[in-house]
């Protein structure tokens, strides 16, 4: 593996700014651990190598010319339900298999405008559906850690490409805990912004609002300097968060005031005894950094059946032409029951869901954060998660009851890579932001990344370049 692929996307744009290093090599070292790796891993399901290239060499060239750009030749992914013009974006289903957009989100437009060189696309569930990355149109993404593991989902593709060093950047988009599920397998950084934060047009409201696009990478502040990028509305969005001064990555570079900790890690859902463990050791190194830890009674509970409303709503609403081309029994379940949903329904769902994000903030509010588990187990079996129909829901709302209660509160959230399992596997650590909060949620990271750092810790898949014959693992 080149050196290129271990380096964080600062110090690669710090780099290319200075010379030392072409946007085309290390363009070309990405691709080259892509293609070294990523048939064991499968975190990509379409790369376009030439065109990457291609537009290494015209970010170089307007460098050159004395153009800013905040990415400067720094590569990056897409998740596979980002639309990107003419890149051929799947959404996990044989009912887009062929799907080549003609318009970039404008979230690929600021990555590109940026200066981001676009690698590919990751694997993703289909429409997203699940919290592990399988059972779409292309085979299972496996964890880096372990390749009999799950890698998490849906941004899981997005998660495992950033953990084995493939890209130092990657896009996920967050429903119910779809950055922050594989961030926290994989071992990577993951935030979930805060509504309205980055922009989900062309598409104008998915899931009531639950949705949102956020960063994936292996630091706090390469998840900042992303984030700045992505961020922003466009002409119609119906909701927008403040501009935010000064940027993300400014404020990773601040030491937090001593802040009040809400702890919060019990749930009526069962959670495993080392992820127990993880959180309340996160606890006590936020003691040691001078905050203030306290355990939090904000109720998480009874959410389930209206965002499983929202959930089975929006897969409705999804243009099908044929339900039998469901790549997923599971999502033509949702599907079928989304159809049989009436207006009352769904809108009593989403008053609902309103009436319980007011409560939610508010009892948060009490705390300037809150420190949770990001998901209720480790890293599971490939087939943990791969039953149908309404075992599913039920299996998902178990395990990520952390999660999805803050996509309907709308506030921020990030998952850090804080714990580590019995087997080494990586057991992320949540913590949630005010409204809007992102600044100081990500100063907090910053100061708990610089107390106890995580960048000198690499999946064993590290190895395969140097032996590309070992494939450990099913």
């Amino acid at each position: 593996m080149s050196e290129l692929n271990r380096l964080s996307a600062l110090e690669l744009r710090r780099r290319i700014i200075a010379r030392d290093v072409s946007p085309r090599e290390v363009t070309a070292a990405c691709l080259a651990r892509v293609r070294a790796v990523d048939a064991v891993i499968r975190s990509f399901v379409t790369v376009e190598e030439d065109q990457a290239l291609a537009v290494a060499d015209v970010v170089e060239r307007r460098l050159r010319e004395g153009a800013v750009l905040p990415l400067a030749g720094v590569p990056y992914a897409l998740k596979d339900l980002t639309d990107s013009a003419g890149l051929r974006t799947t959404y996990g289903s044989r009912l887009r298999a062929h799907n080549v957009p003609t318009h970039d989100a404008a979230v690929a437009r600021r990555l590109r405008e940026a200066g981001g060189v676009l690698l590919g696309k990751t694997n993703t569930p289909e429409f997203g559906n699940r919290a592990t990355t399988a059972y779409g149109l292309f085979p299972a993404t496996r964890n880096p850690w372990d390749l009999r593991k799950t890698a998490g989902g849906s941004s899981g593709g997005s998660a495992a490409a950033v953990a084995a060093c493939l890209c130092p950047l990657a896009e996920g988009s967050d429903g119910g805990g779809s950055i922050r599920i594989p961030s926290s397998c994989c071992g990577v950084v993951g935030i979930k912004p805060a509504r309205g934060r980055v922009s989900n047009a062309p598409n104008s409201n998915p899931r009531g609002g639950l949705i949102t696009h956020g960063p994936i990478a292996r630091t706090v502040r390469d998840a900042a300097l992303m984030l700045d990028v992505m961020a922003g509305p466009e002409p119609g969005d119906p909701f927008n968060a403040p501009a935010q001064t000064p940027s993300f990555l400014e404020s990773a570079e601040c030491e937090p005031k001593c802040l009040r900790v809400g702890l919060l890690a019990t749930s009526d859902k069962p959670i495993d005894p080392e992820v127990a463990v993880a959180v309340h050791q996160a606890g006590a190194l936020l003691e040691s950094l001078g905050h203030r830890v306290e355990p939090a009674d904000v109720d998480l509970t009874g959410l389930g059946d209206a965002f499983r409303v929202m959930v089975e709503g929006e897969s409705a609403a999804n243009r099908i032409e044929d339900p039998a081309l469901f790549s997923d029994p599971y999502s033509r379940w949702c599907y079928e029951r989304g159809v049989r949903l009436t207006a009352v329904e769904y809108i009593r769902a989403t008053e609902e869901m309103f009436r319980r994000s007011r409560e939610i903030i508010a009892e948060s509010l009490k705390w300037d954060c809150l420190l949770t588990p990001t998901v209720t187990l480790t890293p599971q079996p490939l087939d943990t998660f791969l039953a149908d129909t309404e075992r599913v829901a039920d299996d998902d709302l178990a395990y990520i009851p952390f999660t999805y209660p803050f996509n309907i509160s709308g506030q921020p959230a990030v998952s850090l890579p804080l714990g580590w399992s019995k087997e080494g596997l990586p057991i992320g650590v949540q913590l949630v932001g005010h409204p809007y909060g992102e600044a100081s949620l990500i100063a907090l990271a910053a100061q708990i990344e610089r107390a106890a750092p995580w960048g000198s810790r690499y999946p064993a898949t590290m190895r395969y370049l140097d032996s590309p014959a070992e494939t450990a693992g099913g």
